[in-house]
């Protein structure tokens, strides 16, 4: 069977945008997004690309190399520590590091799922009919920002490693001049840039377009609830992170592992973090909510006191029988935009949203006083 996506043809009508097949007047144009991650390229660029055609043309070549660096590097460190460095492995002390390489392979697949999940929000809301400029929504990275990233990521970090003469065995040259920078650092690196690309620079594309607001939206959120879902499944992603992190610090069940005041403060302060990054997408589209609606109803309101006489008086205007199908129809569109809310989320979205902000606090008090 043939793949759907390669049988679309492009649009005419919407530039940067494909049809499905038989080119329907019915069938939405679809928004087609770049097939890899920056994460895809960077494996290819050092060879796990031919590893990945080879075993599944379906299987990105970021999985390969994560999965094959961390697992690799994870079993050869606990390896060394046990039977060369005769020392107790990290993962033996306190066994919830072991979530660490899951959440470097957890990163790998939300930078993917999120992406994916972009693509379907845009193409749900329509965009490309939507839209004199399609362009500004098919790479909301700019392409060259993962590269410099990682090149600041891994740079500081082999300059911390060279200024630190702490731990120059063999693991820790491997772990610090190597994994660090080189795998470590292009995975958080990938994820950081799709997760600012929902969080800041989609809402504020969005803001700065010409898309409007649907007003016919059954959910009354102007036809962003598909943003708004991604938005919170983006936070999930930082949810789990945090709380990995919190069980990793205070190691619950475990004696002798006495967290730092440091490692506390670091936490409380990447977690106002996230929460500002929440924050800030859901101003901003309240805010375009807000815009477009008051456009819209100042636009209806405009077109209503054409066809009232005597309209600035409530007790003497009069409406002529010729206009009252005209203002009938004008009075139920104020209505129906009026009714829209000016925030982008559903009372089931906001819900969840508080839930998960909170969660990663509540538990690290909890954690804290056991």
């Amino acid at each position: 069977m043939a793949d759907r996506s390669e049988a679309r043809t492009v649009d005419a009508e919407y530039p940067g945008v494909t049809k499905e097949p038989g080119g329907s007047p019915g069938i939405a144009p679809v928004i087609e997004l770049d097939k890899e991650l920056w994460l895809d390229q960077f494996a290819r660029y050092i060879g796990f690309g031919l590893v990945a055609d080879r075993l599944s043309q379906r299987i990105p070549p970021s999985y390969v190399y994560a999965v094959t660096t961390v697992v690799t590097w994870t079993v050869v460190s606990v390896g060394t520590d046990l039977f060369i460095l005769n020392v107790t492995p990290i993962y033996v002390m306190n066994p919830y590091f072991l979530f660490q390489p899951v959440v470097l392979l957890g990163g790998v697949y939300g930078a993917h799922s999120l992406r994916r999940s972009y693509h379907e929000a845009i193409n749900e809301m329509a965009i490309a009919q939507r839209t004199s400029n399609t362009e500004q929504f098919l790479q909301i990275i700019p392409r060259w920002l993962p590269s410099v990233l990682f090149a600041a990521a891994a740079g500081l970090q082999l300059i911390r490693f060279g200024a630190d003469f702490a731990d120059f065995s063999t693991t820790g040259i491997v772990a610090n001049g190597i994994i660090f920078p080189f795998v470590y650092a292009p995975i958080l690196v990938q994820f950081l840039v799709i997760y600012v690309g929902i969080e800041f620079i989609a809402p504020w594309q969005l803001y700065r377009s010409d898309v409007g607001i649907h007003f016919l939206d059954p959910h009354g959120v102007g036809g962003l609830r598909p943003l708004g879902e991604l938005v919170k499944k983006a936070y999930y992603y930082i949810v789990a992170g945090l709380i990995v992190y919190a069980l990793i610090t205070y190691a619950p069940g475990i004696s002798n592992w006495d967290p730092s005041v440091t490692a506390g403060t670091i936490f409380t302060n990447v977690w106002l973090a996230t929460i500002v990054t929440v924050a800030f997408p859901i101003f901003v589209l309240h805010r375009f909510l807000h815009r477009e609606k008051r456009q819209k109803l100042q636009q209806l309101e405009a077109e209503l006191r054409k066809h009232i006489e005597n309209r600035w008086s409530v007790t003497e205007y009069r409406i002529p029988e010729e206009n009252e199908g005209k203002v009938k129809q004008l009075r139920q569109r104020t209505k129906k935009v009026s009714s829209t809310r000016e925030y982008p989320a559903t009372f089931s979205i906001w819900t969840k949203l508080l839930l998960s902000i909170v969660t990663p606090k509540a538990l690290q008090l909890i954690l804290l006083t056991t």
